[in-house]
């Protein structure tokens, strides 16, 4: 007896390789900006500069990026996005050499303004081409991995910087940088193929969403959960190391615990809202994390509840990017979700940027100490917007019903 019924074809094997490479390349434009952050006494000390200002380097990279996203990408047209991708992360290595060898401020703020923009032109060409090079029923994975880069790297790159940092110097953590650059260039170059044209939208097409008060709703509770975060991060050094139950010695593993977390958070993030929906895990992780920017003074007093605090920081810090992100493209016109995200990734750099700087002039001018007041009432404002934001959206499906 033959049976009838035929066997489904085979889905081809899928290469991980290219995929992974660029995911190489987002680790190293996150471990580039989050680095400072590790470092940054030791390098404030030897370019003469207060450690507050040292701060505005991230700031720097922070604002190129969220400019160079949505501005370079418009402004640059090439007939292969391949080259462009190649360029970008080849020169990503020159520009952390020059940050190895910066004898002033003015070179390493150069460095990590070409830096930013570099990373802001990087990321989406490089998730674009690990969608387009693998099946459709694969993409969500590929973009998982490529974007999960970033986040690897507040786990290991920023710890492994620091690390180097402490063996030798300050300067050898972005030698460490440039030299990953290095392999996910040749990696790249070896494995991913050419693809289609380059994104043609038009910078108009990109900012149109901003009409929608719901969109800058949106965009400015991303800006003040980054900011309030990133406030109290880009001075974890000076900050915990000030801590009796801390210490100098101890800086490395909280960032450890810190980037342990948020690979969880945004790891679990995704799946939170697939079951509870976007609104309760946006809020909820919001005031946790409101909550633990509050107490993490108190914890401070000993070494393994700072450790707890720092990593539940970690957990809701990032957890609540997928729910904004969910939230932001739920009732978006088909057009509009890949706009909606770049924009969300500029609005996640302005307020890394925001945060560093006003850090920094907190640090400068009232004390490290004073540093938790402000990065809790930015952390509260999030979870005040997006209760007003909330309440709008549910008004306005309200009000279409009817």
């Amino acid at each position: 007896m033959t049976s009838n019924t035929t066997a489904a074809p085979a889905r081809p094997a899928v290469s991980w390789l290219p995929v992974v490479m660029l995911a190489l390349g987002a680790f190293c434009a996150g471990t580039d900006n989050y680095l400072i952050a590790g470092i940054l006494s030791d390098m404030s000390r030897d370019l003469h500069m207060p450690v507050a200002a040292g701060g505005l380097f991230v700031t720097a990279y922070s604002l190129a990026y969220a400019v160079g996203s949505p501005v370079v990408l418009t402004l640059v047209r090439v007939r292969s996005p391949r080259r462009l991708l190649l360029a970008a992360i080849a020169a990503f290595v020159v520009v952390n050499l020059l940050a190895a060898v910066a004898w002033a401020p003015w070179v390493m703020t150069v460095a990590r303004i070409v830096a930013g923009c570099l990373a802001g032109l990087y990321s989406p060409l490089a998730a674009a081409a690990a969608a387009g090079m693998v099946p459709a029923h694969r993409r969500g994975r590929a973009l998982a991995i490529v974007m999960g880069g970033i986040s690897v790297a507040t786990l290991a790159g920023v710890p492994i910087g620091v690390w180097i940092a402490h063996l030798w110097s300050w300067r050898t953590a972005f030698v460490f940088v440039a030299a990953l650059a290095v392999v996910a260039t040749a990696g790249i170059a070896l494995s991913v193929t050419a693809s289609g044209a380059a994104p043609s939208a038009s910078f108009r097409q990109r900012v149109a969403p901003l009409r929608r008060p719901a969109v800058l709703l949106a965009l400015v509770v991303t800006i003040a959960g980054m900011c309030a975060g990133l406030m109290v991060y880009t001075y974890v050094e000076p900050i915990f190391a000030a801590a009796p139950a801390v210490g100098a010695g101890a800086v490395g593993a909280l960032i450890m615990a810190h980037g342990f977390g948020a690979l969880i958070g945004l790891g679990f993030g995704s799946s939170l809202v697939d079951r509870f929906g976007s609104r309760p895990v946006l809020l909820g992780t919001l005031t946790v994390f409101t909550a633990d920017m509050a107490l993490l003074p108190l914890a401070s007093h000993t070494l393994v509840t700072t450790f707890a605090f720092v990593f539940v920081w970690g957990v809701v810090g990032w957890a609540f990017l997928p729910a904004q992100q969910h939230s932001m493209i739920a009732d978006a016109p088909p057009e509009q979700p890949p706009m909606l995200l770049s924009l969300n990734g500029s609005a996640m750099y302005f307020g890394i940027a925001l945060g560093s700087a006003i850090g920094g002039a907190v640090i400068a001018g009232l004390g490290a100490g004073r540093i938790w007041t402000f990065a809790t009432a930015f952390a509260a404002v999030a979870v005040l917007l997006s209760l007003v934001r909330h309440t709008r959206v549910t008004s306005g499906r309200s009000g279409r019903r009817r």
